[in-house]
């Protein structure tokens, strides 16, 4: 557990032209009797953060966010350390300590630390503090919500993931593909949800989609060491792409994978940023967590600031990036056309 108090600037995602977005992300400015109230509080807000892999981006924003608008803030991180064990015995402090608010990042954090909307038990999960989720990839179909207008309850949240339709299209801008390979981990919902809506979307376009789970080990944990046989089967099965979706397991394991997939000249097209920068996956398009985090931290104001989390709709943000790994683009052969120059962002 990290504990910081800090007065938690801010960089806007590229624009992707795929979308055209309505306004920015943190573009409206704060009522004139919010301001008052921030102005005149001299104890900072109490938020409890449990995250699954340390503080990273989406964390760091959601920290700078506050600090840019001089929201005062005690903020206590737990950092389950990607041990989903650990996070019922957060959830029990965080119970007795009773914060101002509470902040999850990741699938398994919210559902283990609010419930589902339909069977959330107040014995085990927080359900009397106000929450704030991000980077949760299926909301709705994971049920932490019923809807992204409205929680129905105490919590409310962003949605990190780029529509599995959007990002097919997207990687279509391009190159083109017939046959693409997905590798998920089966005891991750939100992978096995994201796989599902691939292989939908993925049938839409005329798409075959070839999908494999990550193997178990004897404790019932994704085995690692199994990653490279599924790259070999999928290249074996002449796909022309592998997808990288939201999956956390993968993602720690993002230089196993994608370092794979281009020894067998395969690239691959990753919904999170983490594969695109420090992986070796040719493209993305991506929410970055970064952004994310700050969308989330808006939140976080509202509901410390007295609107209740229910009010509060699920949004992801309105800009989103399409990343292009310059080097693994010349070492695969396959440079972006010319109409991705002038909007995608290139990592060299």
């Amino acid at each position: 557990m990290l504990r910081t108090s800090r007065r938690l600037p801010a960089t806007l995602a590229l624009a992707v032209c795929l979308l055209a977005a309505a306004a920015t992300l943190l573009g409206a400015a704060p009522r004139a009797a919010a301001a008052q109230e921030t102005a005149a509080r001299t104890s900072p807000y109490r938020i409890a953060m449990i995250v699954f892999r340390g503080c990273e981006d989406a964390c760091r924003g959601f920290q700078d966010f506050l600090a840019s608008r001089k929201v005062p803030v005690d903020l206590t991180i737990y950092d389950a350390a990607t041990e989903a064990a650990r996070i019922p015995g957060f959830v029990a402090e965080i119970k007795q300590q009773r914060p101002d608010l509470v902040v999850t990042w990741g699938s398994t954090t919210a559902l283990t630390t609010f419930g589902t909307y339909d069977a959330a038990d107040p014995a085990k999960h927080i359900t009397d503090i106000p929450g704030v989720f991000m980077i949760v990839s299926q909301p709705v179909e994971a049920k932490l919500v019923p809807s992204m207008d409205s929680s129905g309850r105490n919590i409310t949240g962003t949605n990190y993931l780029v529509p599995e339709s959007v990002q097919l299209e997207a990687a279509r801008t391009y190159l083109e593909f017939d046959r693409v390979g997905i590798i998920y981990t089966p005891t991750e919902n939100n992978s096995v949800i994201n796989m599902n809506r691939v292989v939908e979307e993925g049938q839409k376009m005329g798409v075959e989609v070839v999908s494999r789970a990550v193997a178990l080990n004897a404790e019932g944990k994704p085995d690692a060491e199994s990653i490279p046989g599924l790259v070999r089967e999928l290249a074996a099965a002449q796909v022309d792409l592998i997808y990288q979706g939201a999956d956390t397991f993968l993602n720690i394991n993002r230089q196993t994978l994608t370092g794979e997939a281009v020894s067998h000249g395969l690239p691959v097209f990753a919904a999170g940023e983490a594969p695109v920068r420090d992986g070796k996956a040719l493209m993305g398009v991506v929410n970055q967590y970064y952004v994310v985090g700050q969308l989330t931290a808006l939140k976080a104001e509202q509901v410390l600031k007295g609107t209740p989390p229910a009010d509060i709709p699920i949004e992801a943000p309105r800009r989103f990036s399409f990343l292009v790994n310059l080097p693994v683009a010349k070492t695969l052969g396959i440079y972006p056309p010319m109409k991705l120059i002038r909007f995608a962002e290139f990592i060299r």
